[in-house]
């Protein structure tokens, strides 16, 4: 009988062979850097979501509950994500697992992502189907975005079975799937908010300028996710045997939460802006979520922000300019609309 395996001789055995450190960097610095992002972007959540809940006290119920259920999935997300760049940098330290293995907790971000950007996109693609009135955009949104979750979901499984980077070819397909059917689903809610903001113009100058402005900063900020979603892709294709593309996934979801949130936080501030169409000052760009036109007798046009759908009181925001018909002709801005139980506010004129 031989003598039984000494602590030294079963270290080496564990140890196999050291990494050299470009393999190693190469290979775990994209984790790193995209957990830090994602940590980063969860603080601004936070923030996000204190200023709601300290601000909308009167919204309803299952707009509350939805938030609540995006911070909870976010929190559990970035507690994961450090959990799994943990184990590689100090767990497996001085070993070749982290050049081998994928991370043990790996397959839990394709499915947590899903569970965070397909709620996302059923309350864009509902909000365009208020604002179009049309039903072929929030069809494509959903179908893509259930596709995405089936894409997530089965790369999930796929990771933990292959569990090597060996193996990463039998993840492509799915992961493509997930990865390109969210890309979609993200472009075709930017371009449909910005087709439906081009479509409400009046043809009354001051109006069209809010609505150019809107259409800018709708570029600006729901482009950062689509951006970010086609690099993934992008970088995923391009470098097959790279994790380069996991600086911007673990990224994504954040970009999601945080945009939606801002787009509830940014309520408030759009008031302002409307009554005092004279101002040169940033538009929250998601207030396009909240947008209608009516037509009125003469040259009257309404631009209507409305926040029926999430105050208690159904509170709209109406925004009226009066067409100038002749050159001392005058406008002037209507406040709160009666309407729901809100009582119209003090109107003072305004001069351009």
């Amino acid at each position: 009988m031989g003598s039984p395996p000494t602590p030294r001789r079963c270290m080496s055995r564990y140890r196999s062979r050291k990494p050299d450190s470009l393999t190693l960097c190469s290979r775990l610095g994209p984790y790193y850097f995209g957990v830090i992002l994602n940590t980063f972007l969860y603080g601004i959540l936070v923030i996000q979501a204190l200023y709601y809940y300290q601000n909308y006290k009167n919204d309803k119920i299952w707009l509350r509950v939805f938030v609540m259920y995006l911070f909870l999935v976010e929190s559990l997300n970035t507690a994961l994500c450090v959990a799994m760049i943990y184990q590689p940098l100090v767990q497996q330290y001085n070993t070749d697992l982290p050049v081998s293995r994928f991370p043990t907790l790996l397959p839990s971000q394709p499915f947590l992502e899903a569970a965070i950007f397909v709620p996302v996109h059923f309350f864009y693609a509902w909000r365009i189907l208020v604002i179009m009135g049309n039903f072929l955009a929030p069809i494509l949104i959903c179908t893509a975005s259930l596709t995405s979750l089936i894409g997530a979901a089965w790369t999930s499984i796929i990771v933990s079975e292959v569990g090597g980077y060996a193996s990463k070819p039998k993840i492509d397909h799915t992961a493509l799937v997930w990865s390109c059917s969210a890309a979609a689903a993200d472009i075709i809610i930017t371009t449909s908010l910005i087709w439906s903001l081009q479509l409400k113009k009046t043809g009354v100058r001051r109006t069209d300028d809010l609505i150019n402005r809107i259409v800018r900063n709708s570029i600006q900020t729901g482009g950062l996710t689509v951006t970010f979603t086609v690099l993934d892709v992008a970088l995923f294709v391009a470098l097959p045997n790279s994790t380069l593309s996991f600086v911007f996934d673990f990224a994504i979801p954040k970009l999601y939460s945080n945009s939606l949130i801002s787009t509830f936080n940014g309520r408030l501030p759009v008031r302002s802006e409307a009554v005092n169409l004279g101002s040169t000052g940033p538009v929250n760009a998601n207030n396009m979520l909240f947008l209608e036109t009516h037509q009125h007798d003469g040259a009257s046009t309404s631009i209507v922000f409305n926040h029926s759908c999430y105050p208690e009181d159904g509170d709209i925001l109406a925004l009226r300019t009066i067409q100038e018909e002749d050159s001392n002709s005058s406008t002037a801005v209507d406040g709160l609309s009666d309407v729901s139980g809100v009582k119209d506010a003090p109107r003072e004129p305004i001069t351009p």
